[in-house]
This record gives C-alpha cells, sequence and structure tokens, in this order.
C-alpha cells in the first residue's frame, strides 16, 4: 500500500508539474502535498484522477483542523533552509530537515534541551559521549539519527529487562527492532540472525558478553554487521574501575574495530571528566565529543555541615520537624543499613518517625513505601530513609529536602543523589553532614566497603590492588569537596566538566534547536551554597538557611540551632 501511494504521488506531482493547482508555487522549493479531492471516507480513492498537488498553506486551507500543524511544518521547512545557508562552520547535518518527521515518528512535538547538539554530531558521523541524568531522554538522541542514517544500529546495554522494554517500545513505533540473548530458544535465535543479515531490523540489541560467550557462526555474524552506528549505554561500565564493573565492558574498543569502526554513541548518566575519557579512549574515539547535561541544578542549594557522629539524629530530627512544618517531602541517604535501623529508631524517639527504605524489606512492603511517599497511598508519608542502592529508585518529583548521612563513596554518586531533590524545578536544598575533621571514621567506613566491593570483582589480584585504589581516590575526591570552604557548586561543575552558563553556540545551530526543541520554564533559582551566602545567611542558623533556600518563610515555633545551642555539639 505504502509503495502504491508512493507511485500514485508522484506521478500526480509529475503532472502538476511540481506545481501547487491553487496558487501555483514551486512545490520543488515549498514542500509538496498531495490532497484527494474526494476524501477517502466518502468513498474517494487514491487514483491520480482524485488526487491534485497542493502547497502547505494551501493543504491547510482545505483542512483547518490540521491547519496549525500543516504550519508548523512549513516554518520548520524554511527555518532549516535558513540555518543551512548560514552553516558556514558546518555543524548541520544535510538530514537535519527530516528531524520534524523523525520526531513524528516517535509521538513527539520537540527535542528537549541538549538532545539537539547530540543528534545532530551524531547525523555528521562523530563520535560521542553523552552525560545526562536518568530521565532526560538520552535514547531518543541515538534513535533519531539511527532511523535518519541507512544501515543497522547496534545498541549494547546491560540489561535483559531495559533492551525488552526498549524494543517493545520500538516495535509500537512500527520500528524493525529486535534482540539477542539467552533466555531466546535456539530456533527463535535462528530466525533472528536470519532476519538480521537480510537487514530487516533498523535496532539490534545485545548484552557485551554476547561477542564473547556465542557460538563461533554467531559471532562471525555479528562482526560482519557493519552498523551504521555502535551505541553503547550505561558507558560508565565501560571504564574498568566503574561502580558497575563488568570486564566485557572493557573490550569494546575490540568490538568496534571488528564492526568496521563505526561512529560510536556513548551515554551515561553520570561520569567525571577522567571517567568521560577513560570510557572514550577505551573505545578507541579519544577525539570523540563530549556533553554534560545536568549537573548544574540551579535550584538546589547546598549546606554543608560538620556534625559529629552521635549529634546527627538530632540535628536530622531538628531539620525534619522544620520540613514538616513547612510542608516538604524530605529524604535521608545512610551509607549502610545498620545506619539506617539505628537512625530510624532515634528519629522515632524524637517525635519524628521516619521509615527506612532498604533491600531487605519484602516486595510488597517497598511498594507500600513507594507508593505512600509519592502521595498516592493513605497513610501518607513525607519523609524516608533509604540507602543509596534503593534510594535510586525513589523518584519523587516533589521532594525538596535530601540529607546524607556522610559524603558519599564518589562525587558521581553524590550526583545521582542529591538529584532526588527538586526534580520538578522547585527550589530544595541538600544537606551533607561530615565528621569535624577530615580523619574522622566516615573514610574509615567507606575504605572498608570499597575493600568488599573490590574482593566479589571479577579481576586479578593486580587489578583489584588498583580498583581498591580508584576507589579511595573518589571518596577522598568527595571528601575535598565537603571539607573544602570555596563554592560547592563550582567545584562539582568543573569535575563533570559542564559550565554554569551553556556556552554560545553557532547561530544555524541556535535555529535548528529554537525550531526542534522544547525549552520549558526555567528552573527557580535559590541560594547556591553555604559559601556563597554566608554573608547573608550564616549556615549554623539552620532553619533560616533552609527556608531562604527554599523560598519560604520560617515558622515561628521553629527556633534555629536550639540543639546546637544547648550543647555546643553541632560545630566543629
Amino acid at each position: 500500500m505504502t509503495g502504491d501511494w508512493e507511485i500514485a504521488r508522484q506521478t500526480v506531482l509529475r503532472r502538476d508539474g511540481h506545481r501547487c493547482v491553487q496558487c501555483g508555487g514551486d512545490l520543488k522549493a515549498d514542500g509538496a502535498h498531495v490532497h484527494h479531492l474526494l476524501p477517502r471516507a466518502s468513498g474517494g480513492t487514491d487514483e491520480p484522477a482524485n488526487l491534485i498537488s497542493l502547497c502547505p498553506m494551501c493543504h491547510a486551507a482545505v483542512h483547518p483542523h490540521l491547519g496549525a500543524g500543516l504550519a508548523r511544518r512549513l516554518l520548520q521547512r524554511a527555518a532549516v533552509r535558513l540555518a543551512h545557508w548560514l552553516d558556514t562552520e558546518g555543524r548541520l547535518a544535510r538530514e537535519t530537515g527530516h528531524l520534524g518527521p523523525a520526531l513524528r515518528l516517535f509521538g513527539l512535538d520537540a527535542f528537549r534541551p541538549a538532545q539537539i547538539d547530540v543528534v545532530e554530531a551524531a547525523l555528521q558521523g562523530r563520535s560521542l559521549l553523552l552525560v545526562s541524568p536518568t530521565g532526560s531522554g538520552k535514547s531518543l538522541a541515538f534513535q533519531v539519527p539511527a532511523v535518519l542514517t541507512p544501515g543497522l544500529c547496534l545498541v549494547v546495554s546491560p540489561l535483559k529487562a531495559l533492551m525488552s522494554d526498549q524494543v517493545s517500545g520500538l516495535l509500537r513505533r512500527r520500528i524493525p527492532a529486535t534482540f539477542m540473548n539467552s533466555d531466546l530458544s535456539s530456533e527463535e535465535k535462528q530466525l533472528r540472525l536470519d532476519l538480521l543479515t537480510k537487514g530487516s531490523f533498523k535496532f539490534l540489541y545485545l548484552a557485551p558478553e554476547r561477542f564473547f560467550g556465542a557460538n563461533e557462526r554467531e559471532l562471525a555474524l555479528l562482526r560482519a554487521l557493519r552498523p551504521a552506528y555502535l551505541v553503547v549505554d550505561e558507558a560508565h561500565c565501560i571504564d574498568r574501575w566503574g561502580r558497575d564493573f563488568r570486564p566485557e565492558y572493557g573490550r569494546l574498543g575490540e568490538v568496534r574495530q571488528q564492526l568496521g569502526n563505526p561512529p560510536v554513541l556513548a551515554f551515561t548518566a553520570t561520569a567525571g571528566r577522567e571517567t568521560q575519557a577513560r570510557i572514550l579512549a577505551s573505545l578507541g574515539a579519544a577525539e570523540g565529543d563530549v556533553f554534560v547535561h545536568g549537573a548544574n541544578r540551579p535550584n538546589i542549594t547546598f549546606l554543608r555541615r560538620r556534625v559529629r557522629q552521635d549529634a546527627r539524629p538530632a540535628f536530622v530530627a531538628e531539620l525534619l520537624r522544620l520540613a514538616d512544618a513547612i510542608g516538604v517531602k524530605s529524604m535521608v541517604f545512610v551509607p549502610t543499613r545498620k545506619i539506617g535501623d539505628a537512625l530510624s529508631a532515634a528519629l522515632e524517639t524524637q517525635g519524628v518517625a521516619t521509615p527506612f527504605f532498604h533491600g531487605q524489606l519484602r516486595t510488597q512492603e517497598k511498594e507500600d513505601l513507594l507508593q505512600r511517599f509519592g502521595g498516592h497511598l493513605e497513610p501518607k508519608l513525607s519523609r524516608i530513609i533509604c540507602t543509596n542502592a534503593f534510594g535510586m529508585g525513589v523518584d519523587i518529583p516533589d521532594v525538596r529536602l535530601v540529607f546524607h548521612w556522610q559524603h558519599p563513596a564518589s562525587p558521581e554518586d553524590y550526583l545521582q543523589e542529591f538529584g532526588r531533590a527538586g526534580r520538578n524545578g522547585q527550589r530544595s536544598v541538600a544537606v551533607l553532614l561530615t565528621d569535624p575533621k577530615p580523619d574522622g571514621p566516615a573514610l574509615s567506613l567507606l575504605d572498608f566497603m570499597a575493600g568488599l566491593t573490590v574482593e566479589e570483582a571479577k579481576v586479578t589480584s593486580g587489578e583489584r590492588a588498583e580498583l581498591l585504589a580508584q576507589k579511595r581516590r573518589l571518596s577522598r575526591q568527595m571528601q575535598t569537596f565537603a571539607f573544602d570552604r570555596s563554592c560547592f557548586r563550582d567545584a562539582l561543575l568543573s569535575y563533570f566538566g559542564e559550565a554554569r552558563a551553556r556556552p554560545r553556540r553557532p547561530l544555524a545551530l541556535r535555529i535548528i534547536d529554537w525550531v526542534f526543541a522544547k525549552h520549558g520554564a526555567r528552573a527557580e533559582t535559590g541560594v547556591c551554597c553555604d559559601v556563597c551566602h554566608a554573608r547573608r545567611c550564616s549556615p549554623e542558623d539552620h532553619a533560616r538557611f533552609v527556608c531562604e533556600a527554599l523560598g519560604v518563610p520560617r515558622p515561628a515555633e521553629i527556633q534555629s540551632g536550639s540543639y546546637a545551642r544547648r550543647s555546643g555539639r553541632l560545630r566543629s
């Protein structure tokens, strides 16, 4: 049917001389629409005798209910022509003109911020790494270039569930996609391999282990695919000292060579500049472009406080009572289950009972806590304690106060965790508690936990020592940030390589961004950090600092710092 329609369409355009029969406009320049004289719903056919050529505006005039959409497409085409004319630096791919139809294929009207730059780089055949938070639309950034580029897109993904979800989503859009994993029967696997050899799929999802553990025939076929793109999801796994260590990820550079060195598009939620460089080097793309988006959260204020371990429950209780008084949700990150249990018990004795969300809870208990914290189930919860592993599953947009019992094991972990706050763009606060002195018990605990992780890693004894040293360097880098008395935000952004303000881009790229990207309301900007605003509001006055950062008046019944004044134990 599609082929017959295209034949009929081209016949009508040739018959009408590629000009609009209504206004005489040149359809080669302004786009061509073929209109049914008698609508299909009224018995009209697709034969050329029932079709005429119209420009977009004349077509909109006979379809008033489609007018805005058709006019938008005309504007997009005009903007693309202007952008290409202004593109003296060669920043736009020739496929840019097809971004509108590609978006509509995925059921979207516009890209999110920062996606356009990645898509254009990919369409030009450049290797790249995108560092962007979970849920920011990284998949679309490779799916659009893939559908606009002839050939297969090979996607390396770490989890079967992720593969299945993405393939299902593509198939719902009628985009041919499949995956290969050990759950498939030999018959199904062979069928998919046969279809791959015939070019029947646009996307193929694989785990990295597939390139090393399959039978020789399958390996030979995979290596002969010559894909248009090699996409690497969860690219932090590539860094051989990464948190989610998997040896096969470190060998994807070999795989890329065997596949003919296609452009590699790597994506991860968090990676510092050193990790970024190691990822690209491992993939054989050391000169690849790096895009970092989302490390700067201007709506989150950072408050660092030196508090002794035995005084922390009272400190947390004080600010949780404040949060209740001003009506904001709170999360408390703890490093271990033992600390979480003890904190939950201590808070209950202080009248601010707070449940602990961790891995040993039954599935139904976890679901109930999340539903109550999200406000979907009674009795509702306004605060929760969680370990870092399970805190990542708490995606509640209106959390506005996040505590860390101690500094995390790395800046990458901290970025993920404080990012649980203010996901709806409202002003929020991240409170980081540290020991009074740098040589306190926090580092000892992190070193102990790092040792346990290294013991479980699939590495040689020599690699184990280097892995442990790398983990200790990361924890000490995070400790430096926690104790440094310069701007906390600047230190974090420097580590991840993101500027406070987006750098000025060529006019051609800005035009494409304006036409195809959707820029929502800017997140509220609050207080920067404890150092930048110490003169305006002393961080020792905890309640006043938090309320000013959140942009709310301080309740009269909350006496900030009362515990500190009474015992003197909160201050270093």
